[in-house]
């Protein structure tokens, strides 16, 4: 089956917002007192919260992984896009 550019294109968008709609998806990574920590995204975490336990200290955010675990996520969710794609394909026909 062949797919042109046009869809290709919006399986990468879709992969993408998928990737980003995961972050609603948390998980406590605490490991210890001082600080509390929690990752953010689905299936890896690419988003990292720490809170430090002091009055006063803001909230910091950072990508974990170096946003590698980032980009795996977006190229799961595109290939998981993609073959929803193909098996829609395969049972319009």
């Amino acid at each position: 089956m062949k797919m042109n550019v046009k869809t290709i294109l919006l399986l990468i968008i879709c992969g993408i917002v998928i990737s980003l709609l995961s972050a609603v998806y948390s998980t406590d990574m605490t490991v210890g007192l001082g600080a509390s920590i929690t990752g953010y995204g689905l299936p890896l975490l690419w988003l990292e919260k720490v809170n430090i336990v002091v009055p006063g200290n803001p909230d910091t955010y950072s990508l974990y992984g170096s946003g590698l675990s980032l980009l795996a996520d977006i190229v799961f969710w595109t290939i998981i896009a993609a073959i929803i794609y193909l098996i829609y394909k395969q049972v319009k026909k």
